[in-house]
């Protein structure tokens, strides 16, 4: 009965164009929408920031701070109307920059096209170049920087002199997620798994109006053996839509999208994790669709459940820059166990660190289907002959 019901329910995802797209095409854009969107690094993105400096009165350190700012990684313009950024420095600039500035007297004008986040590291850097241009003085005057060398020498010499990256040797306890399909990738193969609450409501919607629900009655079969092999069925279909999501994921999009390539470092991992997955997307698909009863409720419901815990869980915005409150509630979604459990077989995440996620999801698995199961079982005794 299982087999016949899944070849039922595949055929009819596969006659479904909107079903298709909802289970594989729309995780798999995602994937590489949010991918390409991520994968632009901060030095690129500040690259792209040019920044104009200028004063009232003519500077000798006007053309040093420049070069510091152009190390920052910004690019100069010649006018502050083709600049993102313009930076007005005050007449004593040159005399008071040891002694002591005036609060405030150095005047930074940014343009709307800067986001507040970006805005925020531009600001910083702008300081960072100007506490070297301060120890570039400072040395000049004790002697301590030959003033015969050229000032592009000069820069560098002060570059390399604050470069303190050489001292430190990071032990990180825990692996982090280093490339944009780290996070992608695991966050949308999960988006679209849970996806699988859409085809089944409307599975369940379209047998409640064509008389398949209430035929069950007549049938020698209880609605609880139905509802076992329709969810055995759809359970045995959502393994499929993982198994091509993440060929798609590992290794189609780090090609597309020329990232490094994702590592699964334990398929056998993986594939425990990906049951377990499949079994709470379902289960949360069979909870829904038995409350369900029309075609708009099924959409909003079931696909606004899934869009906002996707939201919750921080796969449209990284979980490490939310707030600490909305932080802490998308360690209570299950889409978040979901992605967790993949993406800690990428960076090589000892199984006991996954356990507590897999323990998490089969809970909520087995509360999830007690209740679609009485739910849809209640729901066919409610049917009555028209």
């Amino acid at each position: 009965m299982i087999l016949s019901s899944l070849q039922k329910e595949a055929r009819i995802i596969l006659s479904d164009i909107h079903s298709i797209g909802v289970l594989l095409i729309l995780p798999v854009a995602f994937m590489l929408i949010m991918t390409f969107a991520m994968s632009e690094q901060h030095n690129d993105i500040i690259a792209k920031t040019s920044v104009h400096v200028s004063t009232k009165h003519p500077s000798q350190l006007l053309s040093v701070y420049e070069g510091y700012i152009q190390k920052q990684g910004f690019t100069l313009t010649q006018t502050k109307q083709s600049s993102d950024i313009h930076i007005q420095l005050p007449e004593s600039f040159d005399s008071n920059i040891l002694t002591g500035l005036e609060p405030q007297s150095i005047v930074v004008n940014i343009q709307s096209n800067i986001t507040p986040q970006k805005q925020k590291s531009v600001e910083e850097l702008i300081k960072v170049a100007l506490s070297k241009l301060r120890l570039h003085v400072y040395m000049i005057d004790s002697g301590d920087l030959d003033e015969d060398l050229s000032l592009t020498d000069q820069i560098t010499e002060i570059e390399d002199s604050t470069n303190v990256s050489a001292y430190f040797k990071v032990n990180a306890s825990v692996k982090t997620v280093t490339t944009p399909t780290l996070y992608s990738v695991p966050s949308w193969i999960i988006f679209g798994i849970y996806f699988i609450v859409l085809p089944v409501s409307i599975t369940v919607i379209n047998e409640k109006q064509n008389g398949t629900l209430i035929r069950l009655k007549t049938f020698p079969i209880s609605s609880a053996q139905y509802f076992v092999s329709k969810f055995s069925a759809f359970y045995l279909l959502s393994i499929v839509q993982l198994i091509v999501l993440t060929l798609v994921g590992v290794f189609m999009v780090p090609i597309v999208t020329e990232q490094p390539d994702i590592v699964v470092n334990d398929w056998g991992v993986y594939i425990l994790g990906g049951f377990f997955i499949v079994l709470a997307a379902n289960a949360l698909a069979f909870c829904v669709a038995s409350v369900v009863n029309s075609y708009e409720q099924a959409i909003v419901l079931g696909g606004g459940i899934n869009i906002l815990l996707a939201a919750l869980s921080g796969f449209m915005v990284p979980i490490d820059i939310l707030p600490d409150v909305m932080a802490e509630i998308a360690t209570f979604s299950p889409l978040y166990w979901s992605a967790e459990v993949i993406r800690s077989t990428f960076i090589d995440k000892p199984l006991s660190s996954i356990l507590p996620y897999l323990v998490k999801l089969f809970v909520f698995s087995c509360i999830a289907m007690s209740l679609a199961s009485f739910l849809f079982i209640n729901k066919i005794r409610k049917l009555t002959w028209n």
